[in-house]
């Protein structure tokens, strides 16, 4: 298939650039040329390259501890992705492929998944605007009932250009510089963690189900790894030859787990990276 892809030279971009190479058709569309809040700046490519399939992964990131302008996180991730949707649909595009993230749903109690039709209670801003964008999708399929729109919410994503300060990183780091790891309260909060080339691999698996699914939105996660921070911190300090010590609780001390069920099931996407790989993975990469 053609497959057109906004941010594609992108943390996950590259990735999956990689991953599709020898499979499909592949044309980046760069965002320092066609960027998602002007149309003017990629409609006429669209139509120009007329492909089965648009992915759209370009997004303004951020985190509770970073976090980006509001009206630039919604004008790119909510507003920008609505151009590109409407951009593509107008280009004859019945495929659209777009990724969200886990955090819309917020936070969890502990053995109480979150499944892919659970409520949205976004935390900070930039999962607010992936929630809107979703919602957002929602309503435009109403308009285009011909189209399929997969939408794939990965959990915390790890690899070698993760660049957002993710707890095994943050853990890794510390421990490599003979530091004591320290985690909130009793640690026992739950996340989920996932290789950047697994994510590649799901999204491929998501374009695959749009051309066999029927006209429709489809969410699905891109997760695995359940882990508690405590186990977590446990394990790399046991690697590195360090130790885990406890902090009073703040409020990034929160579980956020999925049950990514229907993703191994409809999908058939089985991620090949579990914990111990990813940690090995990082130690090498920050410790060379």
């Amino acid at each position: 298939m053609k497959i057109v892809i906004f941010g594609g030279q992108g943390f996950i971009g590259k990735a999956l650039q990689e991953k599709a190479k020898g499979t499909h058709d592949v044309v980046i569309f760069d965002l320092t040329k066609e960027d998602v809040r002007n149309t003017e700046t990629f409609t006429r490519g669209l139509g120009i390259e007329k492909p089965d399939v648009v992915i759209n992964l370009a997004a303004i990131l951020g985190t509770m501890k970073e976090a980006p302008g509001i009206q630039d996180l919604f004008e790119t991730n909510v507003m920008g992705n609505l151009k590109v949707l409407k951009a593509a649909h107008e280009a004859g595009v019945k495929n659209y492929i777009f990724t969200s993230s886990m955090t819309v749903h917020g936070e969890n109690k502990i053995g109480e998944h979150q499944t892919q039709f659970s409520n949205f209670s976004p935390k900070h801003g930039y999962s607010a605007s992936k929630a809107s964008a979703e919602f957002s999708m929602m309503q435009f399929i109403k308009e285009a009932p011909e189209m399929k729109i997969v939408t794939v919410r990965p959990t915390m994503v790890l690899g070698k250009n993760t660049y957002l300060p993710h707890a095994p990183i943050e853990f890794i780091k510390t421990a490599l510089a003979h530091k004591d790891i320290e985690i909130y309260g009793e640690g026992r909060h739950e996340r989920e963690w996932i290789w950047i080339d697994d994510v590649a691999e799901g999204i491929l698996k998501a374009v695959e189900y749009g051309t066999v699914a029927e006209p429709g939105y489809y969410p699905f996660f891109l997760s695995s790894n359940r882990i508690s921070m405590r186990d977590l911190a446990t394990k790399v300090a046991s690697r590195l030859e360090s130790k885990v010590v406890f902090t009073p609780s703040t409020t990034q001390a929160f579980t956020l787990t999925s049950n990514f069920s229907e993703s191994q099931k409809l999908l058939k996407w089985f991620p090949k990276n579990n914990i111990d790989d990813i940690i090995e993975k990082l130690v090498n990469i920050f410790n060379s």
